[in-house]
């Protein structure tokens, strides 16, 4: 048989040299098992997938509940229920959001109110509260406020009139001393004046809770132009931007923020004025070029008749 343009033969087709061997063939019953298994696997993998994020939710959902739970008890001033409850809000041993603040807070807050009642219990908490507060009744504001450490907190005002009200005002004023510092630093001035108008309420002389009224109060004032100031350095317009940081610094030189907002102003000032001076002298130079300076002949003298 001649299939070739060229006329030459086809090559036979290849064939099978001979039935395969049974040994090298595999059982139906040895590939159903493989398929068995894997899908097996393959389920038990999704499976224990599906329980840990059904673990994962439930400790989360958990937590947030606690949290949720703690953090109302704690608007209503059920101190314990709050500590109990914002202890439990954890996820594997972390605290759920800002639930170690708030715990913290509850503690403080318990504190004072065994404290009001009479009925403090012997902790390290009540006795650094109680040596705060005879050195703040005493008028010894910063020693006060250095052995308070970490029970600055901010009293609710509930608490803080259940205090004054059981003669426990030196603890009053300590902690909304120290929670007008909080706010301030937390940039809520207004809450920071009213606390502290509110210590010099009782203390006119405490004179921290003075000087952090002025400091809120000059605070609030310098807030306009200092947002003025950052929105003018947003779009760029430098000059009325350092007018407005300048103000602001005036009002209240420790204002946040600013001191290195000016520098950036005027880092970007000089920058923008090197550029046009740079600008300027290859406009300069470029004009130069183009006009080449020439020189006009002077004309001759005229000549001197001689002397008679």
């Amino acid at each position: 048989m001649v299939d070739h343009p060229l006329g030459f033969p086809a090559p036979p087709l290849r064939q099978r040299s001979g039935p395969v061997d049974p040994y090298w063939i595999e059982p139906a019953w040895v590939s159903e098992g493989r398929r068995r298994r894997r899908r097996l696997l393959i389920a038990g993998a999704v499976g224990l997938v599906a329980v840990l994020a059904i673990v994962a939710a439930f400790v989360v959902l958990n937590a947030r509940a606690n949290y949720i739970a703690g953090k109302q008890a704690l608007a209503a001033g059920d101190y314990g229920l709050a500590i109990r409850r914002l202890h439990a809000a954890t996820i594997v041993g972390r605290p759920y959001a800002d639930a170690r603040t708030l715990l913290a807070q509850a503690v403080t807050f318990s504190t004072a109110q065994s404290l009001a009642a009479g009925q403090a219990p012997a902790t390290a908490a009540s006795r650094s509260l109680r040596r705060a507060a005879a050195l703040f009744e005493a008028g010894r504001y910063a020693e006060a406020e250095r052995v308070a450490g970490d029970l600055a907190v901010r009293l609710p005002p509930v608490v803080a009139a259940r205090l004054a009200a059981a003669g426990d005002g030196a603890v009053a004023g300590l902690l909304l001393l120290t929670g007008a510092q909080h706010a301030l630093a937390a940039g809520n001035p207004s809450l920071a004046r009213r606390d502290a108008a509110a210590v010099l309420l009782r203390f006119p002389e405490c004179a921290p809770a003075q000087a952090l009224r002025d400091e809120a109060a000059r605070r609030l004032q310098a807030a306009p132009f200092a947002g003025r100031a950052a929105a003018l350095a947003a779009a760029r317009r430098w000059s009325l931007a350092r007018t407005a940081v300048r103000t602001t610094l005036r009002i209240d030189p420790a204002y946040p923020g600013m001191a290195v907002l000016l520098q950036r102003i005027d880092a970007a000032i000089t920058q923008r004025k090197a550029a046009k001076a740079a600008a300027a002298a290859a406009a300069a130079a470029a004009s130069s070029s183009s006009n080449p300076v020439t020189s006009t002949p002077t004309a001759p003298a005229a000549p001197q008749p001689p002397p008679p």
